[in-house]
Order: structure tokens, then C-alpha cells, then sequence
């Protein structure tokens, strides 16, 4: 009876671990609608987890999120490598490796073409490029320059998304401009501040176009945007009327990287979470869901040709030459075009 008592007792033992793996949940914050559903879900069988997202609509609601909660709270973040040295001196980021991670010897830098290395503190998830999504029938002419997203016609009043994201928003301003959205001065900001301010009356609403059949774009009550590559073509996929342009001038550039918070307690289950991320295959079936090029080399031969060869996706050697990596912007010159963004959005 003893000996059948403690099995018993052992099996339940056994049962209550088997329980608490189960329930081990992973808190990502990251954008919404940003990985495959079903990536998630082999990720939580396979590993027996669950993954809790918490989204942010733009780079700035992140921040904020992060600074009220001192980044407690999060496992995984998606960042913008932009601000990578800012976590670093914040003491956020957990040191990772290719020993807990050893799929990321398949990543490189999408610039340069350059591995991580054997240890570094963030994984690259996707690259992009910021351009002009617009309605083909509704437009008097295509926009080939920045200037005309910035000074479009005037039946265009009231019909145009601008991003709510400072950065985004005065980085193509100064290439409308004619300038380099990293290399500015004060001269700069206050031509770009202008050229914002007449642009205004032409803004519908500062933020990302929705990205479903009920876009307003679709609809038309929207004929132009400024977005990302990635969410222009899936507003493509569903209505043909869409296109997308990147501007004569060039374009910002960014990559989205993934980071384990240093003080998580599931570093290690981020850390899976992120080497399954980048198995090849897995890499790929992800990376045709967000419509986003990938850092990650050895997933491209399982991508379709198609997807490779898409401009949208990979802009060619031109395009790339004339665009430029968002950098941060010295401090008090970054201050000022936040006051400035603020007034011109508070007026509106």
C-alpha cells in the first residue's frame, strides 16, 4: 500500500511539472499582425508554451510602454536597431550566443552581409524600406519624388495617412528636400518643419493605413499613404487598384531586431523561441507571411522565386544606393522635431 502510495504520489508529482511547463508563458511585445499565427503555434506545441503578445501601434508607444515599465514585464521585445545603443546603456539587453542559439549563424547584417558572430545582444528579424502606397485610379500622377507626397495636388486635401512616428515622417521630409535624413542641422530641421506645416491640410490622419479589406484606402476614402514596404503589399494583395512607389530620391532604410530583456525570467525560453524563429524553413514560412525580406541567408532557398525577385521586397542596387540607414539624431535637435511634430498634430 505504501509502495502504491508514493508511485501514486510520484505521479502526480510528475503531472504537476508536466503542467507547469505547459503553462510557461512568454510575454512579446512587438507589432501586431508581425508573425505567422502558425509559427507561433508549432513553436508553443513543440516547446510546450505559450506566447502572450502585448502590441504597440508605432516605435514611439513602444518607448513609452518600456519607459513606464523600466522594461519589466517583457521577455522578447521587437526594436528598432536604431535604438539599440540606448537599450544597451540602459542595461537592458541579456548577452546571447550561438551556443544557446545556434541558428543564428544563418543571420547577417542586411547592410554589410556581415554573421553576428558568436556573441551579440540582439537577432536581426527583418528589413524594409519606407515608400508611398497609393491608389492608382485616384491619382493625377505617380509619385516618383518625395515632393509629391509632400506638395500633392490639390484634390488630394484631406485624402493622405502620414505615419505618427517623428523619425519616419522628418527623415523623408529631408530627403524630399534634397538633403540626408542623417547628416542635419538646425537649418534643416526648420525647412523640413516647414515644409511639414504646409503639408498638413493634406493629412487625414497621422498613423499606419489599415491593412485588412476594409482599408480606407480600398474604400477611397484615402488616396495615398506613407508605410512600410511590407504592409503596402499586403493592402496589394487584396485590391489591385494599390501600388507602391519609393521616391527617386531614396529612402530610409530599417531593420527590426529582436532582443531578450535582461532581467526576464524566461530568457532561456526566449532564447528557443528565437532559434526557432530562424531554422531555415521556419524562417521562411514566417518571412512570406509579414512580406518583409529577411537577414537570415539560409532560409532564401526555400523562398519562391517570386518573393525573391520582388522590388517591393528587395529593392535592386540603385534603389539602395541613393537610401540611407536610420540613425538617431543629436539630442536637442531630436527634442525640437518632436515639439514641432506635436504642434503640427495638436493644430490639425
Amino acid at each position: 500500500m505504501r509502495l502504491r502510495l508514493a508511485g501514486l504520489m510520484m505521479s502526480a508529482a510528475l503531472l504537476m511539472l508536466s503542467s507547469a511547463r505547459a503553462t510557461e508563458t512568454l510575454t512579446f511585445l512587438t507589432w501586431e499582425d508581425y508573425i505567422d499565427p502558425a509559427v507561433v503555434h508549432d513553436f508553443e506545441q513543440t516547446h510546450d508554451a505559450k506566447v502572450r503578445f502585448v502590441y504597440f501601434e508605432d516605435d514611439d508607444e513602444r518607448e513609452l510602454i518600456l519607459a513606464q515599465t523600466r522594461g519589466l514585464g517583457f521577455d522578447l521585445v521587437m526594436l528598432d536597431s536604431m535604438l539599440l545603443p540606448f537599450y544597451r546603456d540602459q542595461g537592458w539587453l541579456r548577452p546571447l550566443s550561438v551556443s544557446t542559439l545556434p541558428n543564428a549563424r544563418h543571420v547577417v547584417m542586411p547592410w554589410d552581409q556581415k554573421p553576428l558572430g558568436e556573441t551579440f545582444d540582439h537577432v536581426p528579424y527583418a528589413w524594409g524600406t519606407v515608400g508611398i502606397v497609393y491608389r492608382a485610379d485616384r491619382v493625377e500622377k505617380i509619385p516618383r519624388s518625395w515632393m509629391d507626397y509632400f506638395q500633392p495636388d490639390e484634390s488630394l486635401r484631406g485624402k493622405i495617412l502620414a505615419l505618427n512616428t517623428v523619425s519616419t515622417l522628418y527623415a523623408m521630409a529631408f530627403k524630399a528636400l534634397g538633403g540626408s535624413m542623417n547628416h542635419i542641422d538646425e537649418e534643416d530641421v526648420t525647412r523640413a518643419t516647414n515644409l511639414l506645416t504646409l503639408f498638413t491640410p493634406y493629412v487625414k490622419d497621422w498613423r499606419n493605413p489599415e491593412l485588412s479589406e476594409n482599408s480606407e484606402l480600398i474604400k477611397g476614402d484615402v488616396v495615398m499613404a506613407l508605410t512600410f514596404n511590407g504592409d503596402a503589399l499586403q493592402l496589394m494583395e487584396h485590391d489591385n487598384r494599390l501600388a507602391f512607389a519609393l521616391p527617386r530620391e531614396g529612402t530610409g532604410l530599417w531593420m527590426d531586431t529582436l532582443v531578450v530583456m535582461n532581467n526576464s525570467p524566461r530568457a532561456r525560453l526566449a532564447e528557443a523561441f528565437i532559434n526557432f524563429l530562424n531554422d531555415p524553413e521556419v524562417n521562411a514560412r514566417n518571412t512570406q507571411h509579414i512580406f518583409y525580406a529577411t537577414p537570415n541567408k539560409a532560409a532564401e532557398k526555400y523562398l519562391p522565386e517570386n518573393f525573391l525577385r520582388d522590388p517591393v521586397i528587395y529593392p535592386d542596387a540603385t534603389v539602395l544606393q541613393r537610401s540611407e540607414v536610420f540613425t538617431p539624431w543629436p539630442g536637442e535637435l531630436n527634442r525640437r522635431m518632436n515639439q514641432h511634430f506635436v504642434e503640427l498634430t495638436f493644430r490639425q
